[in-house]
């Protein structure tokens, strides 16, 4: 794909999704309404899922061996922060990366344009997100952390965090239909980066030439920005040569994941 296509068909996506904005809503809202219409407690579920792996991470990492000394924050505060953001992602790529198979039935649809399904699993994930991060942010306040103004930045780094997974998912949901393990080569990869990823340990463990190779991982820039933004008082632009990497990462991403889902797009009728 060359430049000109990939801002032509960049630009008829958001023009699309635009007019049909009603449409997305009612498609995130009744995926976001699906998801626990089954269980007992319904959405209840998906705010102690979160909470309980906190509490555990908390008691293992805080209490058990660290007891959560030598910071200039409380550790729950600075492990519930980095949580929220990495579960975000790992969550929302898993979810988006089924979307196609979970919508197969609007494939055949002519005048429906598919590549939104991504776009549909981020914005019904995004709404969960949001009540994680009031609740975090009540912990916060619990904890003696203040509010500030650079809160609002926060709305910046989750942007960052759905473009790049729209990148992602474009990539992995068409690969999905065709090779179904990718979904759980993500899950081992998503894990693995989960330890790469300074949720429950600080950067200043390892020597600087470990940090930088660590840096490499695009959600080290969405986790830190999630504590800057909400712990430490920094705008966003003051580490602005990781923000440029993140963002060129971000730009390839949607490049190839865009790439790859027109050519095989054709295709995805047969394998529905």
């Amino acid at each position: 794909m060359n430049a000109r296509q990939f801002i032509k068909d960049t630009l008829n996506f958001f023009q699309y999704i635009y007019r049909n904005k009603y449409l997305l809503w009612e498609l995130s809202k009744r995926d976001f309404q699906q998801k626990y219409a089954a269980n007992l407690m319904g959405l209840a579920w998906a705010v102690l899922d979160p909470l309980a792996m906190m509490l555990i991470f908390w008691l293992i990492f805080g209490v058990g061996l660290r007891g959560g000394k030598d910071m200039e924050v409380p550790f729950l505060t600075y492990l519930i922060t980095g949580l929220a953001a990495y579960l975000f992602f790992q969550q929302t790529l898993m979810q988006a990366t089924g979307s196609i198979k979970t919508y197969s039935f609007l494939v055949k649809k002519l005048d429906f344009t598919i590549s939104i399904l991504p776009l549909v699993k981020i914005f019904s994930e995004l709404a969960l997100h949001i009540i994680v991060v009031v609740l975090a942010l009540l912990i916060l306040l619990g904890n003696g952390i203040r509010p500030s103004i650079y809160w609002i930045q926060l709305a910046y780094f989750i942007f960052a965090a759905s473009m790049l997974l729209l990148g992602l998912s474009w990539f992995s949901c068409s690969v999905n239909l065709f090779f179904p393990d990718i979904s759980n080569i993500i899950q081992i990869i998503t894990r693995f980066f989960f330890y790469l990823t300074p949720i429950f340990w600080t950067p200043d463990i390892f020597p600087a030439r470990v940090v930088f190779i660590l840096k490499f991982n695009p959600m080290y820039y969405i986790v830190q920005g999630y504590r800057d933004s909400l712990l430490f008082g920094r705008p966003f632009w003051h580490n602005w040569q990781h923000g440029l990497y993140f963002w060129v990462f971000t730009l390839i991403s949607l490049i190839i994941g865009l790439t790859v889902f027109r050519k095989l797009r054709p295709h995805f009728a047969d394998v529905v």
